[in-house]
């Protein structure tokens, strides 16, 4: 199978909403997406990120969403969100991906790449190995405004 990582086109962007929309409704996550919803993240981010189409043998997949003007523009990319779809986990692509998204950023002049996972995610083994660690300097903090 061969994995391709491009920027993402205009006509993707409802496919890619279906699979943000799909990923993140489901366990660890569990949030609750409407396609119009997902759409408009993914309409935001196809403006203002870098968004990826993550393809195996050209066919969609999967996306990436790097926010390169996290914290220090040019020096930290942000990986704000990473999806592939569910039969196509547990094939290898998530590492292909995010070696092809750090030699990316790395061209580009970037020191450091950082990414946000849920504690309980299949991702934070693959991410473990990949050499991305837990922040020694931040945590992630959050309160409910019910």
């Amino acid at each position: 199978m061969k994995i391709n990582l491009v920027k993402s086109k205009k006509n993707e962007l409802k496919e890619i909403s279906k699979i943000y929309m799909e990923a993140f409704s489901k366990p660890p996550y569990e949030e609750i997406w409407t396609l119009k919803k997902a759409s408009n993240k993914i309409k935001f981010f196809y403006e203002f990120y870098d968004l990826y189409s993550i393809k195996a043998d050209k066919k969609l997949v999967g996306f990436a969403v790097i926010n390169p003007n996290f914290m220090c523009p040019g020096e930290v990319a942000f990986g704000e969100e990473i999806a592939i779809k569910e039969n196509f986990q547990g094939k290898g692509i998530g590492t292909i991906v995010n070696k092809k998204l750090f030699e990316i950023y790395k061209k580009k002049g970037y020191g450091s790449f950082m990414i946000i996972a849920h504690k309980k995610s299949k991702a934070v083994k693959l991410y473990k190995r990949l050499g991305i660690n837990i922040s020694k300097e931040g945590i992630l903090m959050e309160k409910e405004l019910k």
